[in-house]
């Protein structure tokens, strides 16, 4: 942590009728936190979509600087004594993807640890009340991310949330919990125990101020922060206004890809999924490749590298369907045609190339020019 950045960015923070958006605008312009708190009225009247309410926000805090430092100092004791670290938007552990929507939060509390992983980060919700059925899809996608080592990102709420936390820290993956209060604040209480779990290995994370009480209309705000560091958000089960529609919302507005698991058409907990997927707001998802196919140019490389380290413990089967298992056992270091592949394994075409891809995901094979794959 810049603790002068960090500081002055608090600040900023505290000035009325400036927000998030103008902040990063300030930023963007002027590269520094203490040198926009510093501009003076006339400098800020000047600049394109600030006016003289703004100017006096400015003025206000500047007379309240004394009064703001030590509440800083304050909040920095604190958080040093809860193992809470602050980072501000300038900071370069802040998420890479967060930084790049339109209303990035000026600063973020952190307890436990952000890698640079968080960037391939994806992000799981739904509804607090799921089925047996939703809860079983979560289970199993989150497993298959946590096989590639793909960090998954949620708000901690009961429900699907937390069985997307739980089965990420059961399969030995980073996740992330968005909360829409402060990080110390644990909500839902009966949680106590995941977020401690949560806090080991991955972070818990909130814009909120150390103290801040989960209010109501914090977890809007707290579901742009989900999507924001996501490279795509999967929507497991949400009534047709169900808070994960807000997160979609955002999600889309980031330019962010959105998922949807279907569901029963008269099942209530199911409607808001079929509903964006009807509309074409998120793409239908049954298995992880619906999801590693549409982030195929973002995350390649990551699990590429990421398998390379392990090299997949052998190939073990049982990290493979029995389908890819099959074609699989078809290669070896010889080149050869899907045409050829497809004879030999006694899979269509298309079947193959579904499970080709996802081998290829893992690790296992590679693709060469005109449909040609070889073992590696």
């Amino acid at each position: 942590m810049d603790s002068e950045q960090t500081k002055f960015m608090y600040f900023l923070t505290k000035v009325k009728n400036l927000g998030g958006v103008r902040i990063k605008s300030l930023l963007s312009h002027f590269g520094n936190a203490e040198k926009v708190f510093n501009l003076t009225r006339d400098e800020i009247i000047r600049l394109e979509g600030f006016n003289d309410k703004i100017a006096s926000g400015f003025e206000e805090a500047k007379s309240k600087a004394v009064e703001l430092n030590s509440e800083f100092s304050r909040i920095v004791d604190k958080a040093q004594k809860m193992g809470i670290k602050i980072y501000s938007f300038l900071d370069p552990v802040y998420p890479a993807n967060l930084k790049n929507i339109y209303d990035a939060p000026p600063i973020l509390y952190v307890k436990g640890n952000l890698t640079d992983t968080d960037i391939y980060s994806v992000g799981i919700v739904g509804t607090r009340f799921p089925s047996e059925y939703g809860k079983s899809v979560c289970k199993k996608i989150t497993e298959e991310l946590s096989a590639l080592k793909i960090p998954v990102i949620s708000g901690m709420a009961l429900g699907i949330d937390s069985t997307a936390h739980v089965n990420c820290i059961l399969n030995k993956n980073v996740t992330y919990a968005v909360l829409g209060s402060g990080v110390d604040h644990i909500y839902p209480y009966v949680n106590k125990k995941l977020y401690e779990k949560i806090v080991e290995t991955g972070a818990v994370i909130s814009e909120f101020d150390i103290g801040a009480k989960p209010d109501k209309v914090n977890f809007p705000r707290r579901n742009r922060i989900i999507s924001g560091i996501s490279l795509g958000t999967l929507i497991v089960e949400t009534g047709i206004k169900g808070g994960s529609r807000i997160t979609a919302s955002f999600a889309l507005d980031q330019n962010r890809e959105v998922f949807a698991v279907p569901g029963n058409i008269y099942s209530k907990k199911s409607e808001g999924c079929n509903d964006l997927i009807k509309k074409g707001q998120a793409k239908l998802v049954m298995t992880i490749d619906d999801i590693l196919m549409e982030l195929d140019y973002k995350l390649r490389e990551y699990i590429k590298t990421e398998n390379g380290k392990a090299k997949m413990k052998a190939v073990n089967d049982a990290e493979m369907t029995v389908f890819e298992k099959k074609i699989y056992d078809c290669l070896n270091t010889e080149p050869i045609h899907i045409d050829g592949l497809s004879e030999i394994s006694g899979l269509s075409i298309s079947d193959c190339l579904v499970n080709l891809l996802t081998l290829e995901f893992k690790g296992f094979i590679k693709q060469l020019p005109g449909k040609v794959f070889i073992k590696i």
